[in-house]
């Protein structure tokens, strides 16, 4: 068996990363790591679990070029992120592309244009693991372009590697351990509360839950294949949803749902 220098070189760098398990910089290790042989502009750790906010373990030391950024996110926009709302759908580990996950309108929804496409960029990435009782670690990667073939190829062969490496990093991480003990009751901010008392009437429980199919950029007919009701009845839903909101299309809806008296339902 033979060996090129790249690959001793890359076999060094793997070694010297798994020293910094359990260490405040072996995140950002990991993504230099993988700078190697993808290009990306930001990367971003979560821990996405059901009914509450995800947490950030650690980012792209760019990101803090907003300071909103995961403030806007774990307030409200999380829940309608396709990766979020995949990761509640009990995901086998593996890596998962944008296009994999997203609605079939996802690129045309206000939260691409004005949250997705200037954070996180054109394409995205995110290596997923379950973790049982604790939630779905993800390792997020985002692109101003579309990921080349060879990059996630690339990417799908460190996969074997690469996850539970991922999962050892969070079992170490003192911190979030920390976070989770102290906060295992943490509830999700009740943001179908606060689109249901903004409807003039109210809205019911099946309105609720098409305008959040339609915020995460599902079509009427996707809507009505996700709830298992006819098109007819899932557009009936969403004209009188837009009528009680006074609203007249999706672009609205998402201003509504991302004004701060909405962050503030809980």
């Amino acid at each position: 068996m033979q060996l090129a220098v790249a690959d001793l070189a890359f076999h060094q760098r793997l070694g010297r990363l798994m020293e910094k398990l359990g260490e405040p910089g072996f995140w950002p290790a990991l993504a230099r790591l993988l700078a190697d042989v993808i290009t990306f502009d930001t990367w971003v750790v979560l821990l996405f679990q059901p009914e509450q906010a995800p947490h950030i373990l650690a980012d792209h030391a760019a990101n803090l070029a907003a300071a909103d950024l995961f403030a806007d996110y774990r307030a409200q926009l999380y829940r309608i992120d396709p990766f979020y709302a995949f990761s509640q759908q009990q995901p086998a580990s593996g890596l998962y592309r944008l296009d994999d996950v997203a609605p079939d309108s996802f690129r045309d929804t206000e939260y691409f244009r004005q949250y997705f496409s200037r954070n996180v960029g054109a394409d995205e990435l995110q290596f997923l693991l379950p973790i049982p009782g604790q939630g779905v670690l993800s390792l997020s990667l985002g692109s101003r372009r579309r990921f080349t073939d060879v990059e996630i190829g690339a990417c799908q062969l460190f996969s074997p590697w690469l996850l539970p490496l991922m999962g050892k990093a969070m079992r170490l991480d003192a911190h979030l351990t920390e976070q989770l003990r102290h906060n295992p009751a943490e509830r999700q901010l009740r943001l179908e509360d606060a689109l249901r008392q903004r409807g003039e009437p109210h809205l019911t429980e099946r309105e609720v839950q098409v305008a959040l199919l339609v915020l995460a950029g599902h079509s009427t007919k996707a809507v009505a294949r996700e709830l298992g009701i006819s098109l007819d009845t899932a557009k009936v839903h969403r004209r009188n949803l837009y009528a009680k909101l006074g609203v007249s299309n999706q672009a609205g809806l998402f201003l509504l749902f991302s004004a701060p008296s909405a962050a503030a339902a809980d």
